[in-house]
């Protein structure tokens, strides 16, 4: 008698794939009480549904099944951006904005008999949307060095990094796909496990990213016109640069500096004035965005410091100049100075010990 039980085949890559579904799974659990990074949620649920429909198709476990999993590629490039969208300003994306922007992949759903054109329009999708993605991020960073003195503690570079990873393996694969008639099979199994692999890969550094990341900068709208602002120029205004002194005598005097989130809009309220005439004086007269203005006057308060030799840890030097964590102290410290802190003050302590012996 015939067994009319199907069995089910494993390859390697299907482990692969259990073990990618595992990591997108925890993953939902770690971000389920994460409001603010709710929209990788979406990204870990598409992921979970793809995996979930990609070993149904692989393994044999239903034969007959409908080929659901080419149209999961219409759905990621919207998905990424929402995430980076909520990274800059805070909010989720409506549902009736998620029934729009997944319209195509849910139109696509009839056609996946032809899976080769629905994976090259999920490309092309990806494409545009992670494009989109990369402009936001170049745009909200931009505002943060200009308004926020602590940039360097809210960027989202790596975003940038990640996306740029993604369109990579996106491209390799789409290579890889269009190969399979040529190509020798052990050779696209191989291919296709590590593929599997770095995308686990990047999806477990994607969470891990983005529950570390504290609250984005929450005024980023109220201060896109700062990316709007040009870089220094050589020529300075001579009204930007008296404005220059006046502000920059407040800030020294008040040590504003050592305010450790000290921003653009918390200046405006000690002087004044309007935060677009601030931007622009400083970036005039200090031929420096306001980031780099800040964290110089912290740096020379630090260097002070570190030369009169007072005993402090390093953690409490960068505290007391305003820096949030010493990790971007000892960054900003170096590129400034091209030294350590600790480097710094035992250069300053073998100097004064060597005019001590001098004199």
């Amino acid at each position: 008698m015939e067994n009319l039980i199907n069995p089910i085949t494993l390859y390697p890559v299907n482990l692969i794939h259990i073990i990618y579904l595992a990591i997108a799974l925890f993953g939902l659990i770690l971000v389920d009480q994460k409001s603010y990074v709710s929209s990788l949620r979406i990204i870990l649920l598409l992921v979970v549904l793809s995996l979930i429909f990609n070993l149904i198709e692989e393994t044999g476990f239903s034969p007959n099944a409908y080929l659901i999993t080419p149209i999961f590629t219409l759905g990621c490039g919207p998905a990424f951006y929402w995430f980076c969208r909520q990274l800059v300003y805070g909010e989720a994306p409506h549902r009736k904005t998620i029934l729009i922007h997944w319209l195509p992949m849910l139109l696509a759903l009839p056609f996946t008999y032809w899976p080769q054109t629905i994976i090259g329009l999920g490309s092309l999708s990806q494409v545009i949307y992670l494009s989109f993605a990369l402009r936001l991020i170049k745009r909200y960073h931009r505002v943060t060095v200009q308004a926020c003195s602590n940039a360097q503690d809210i960027s989202i570079h790596w975003m940038t990094q990640l996306i740029i990873l993604f369109l990579i393996m996106m491209v390799q694969d789409l290579v890889r796909l269009n190969l399979q008639p040529f190509a020798p099979i052990e050779t696209l199994r191989l291919w296709y496990f590590l593929n599997t692999g770095i995308y686990a890969g990047l999806v477990s550094y994607l969470v891990i990213m983005a529950t570390r990341q504290p609250l984005a900068f929450t005024q980023f709208n109220q201060f896109e016109f700062l990316a709007e602002i040009p870089p220094t120029q050589t020529t300075v205004d001579p009204t930007a640069n008296s404005l220059f002194q006046e502000v920059d005598a407040i800030i020294r005097t008040g040590e504003l500096y050592q305010q450790p989130r000290f921003s653009l809009r918390d200046l405006a309220t000690a002087t004044g004035m309007q935060e677009k005439t601030l931007s622009w004086a400083i970036n005039q007269g200090a031929q420096k965005n306001f980031s780099e203005y800040i964290n110089q006057l912290r740096v020379d308060a630090a260097c002070t410091l570190l030369t009169q030799g007072q005993p402090r840890s390093l953690l409490d030097l960068a505290y007391t100049v305003g820096f949030s964590s010493k990790s971007t102290f000892n960054a900003v410290f170096k590129k400034q100075t091209g030294l350590t802190p600790s480097q710094f003050g035992k250069k300053s302590e073998s100097e004064a010990h060597r005019s001590s012996a001098e004199s």
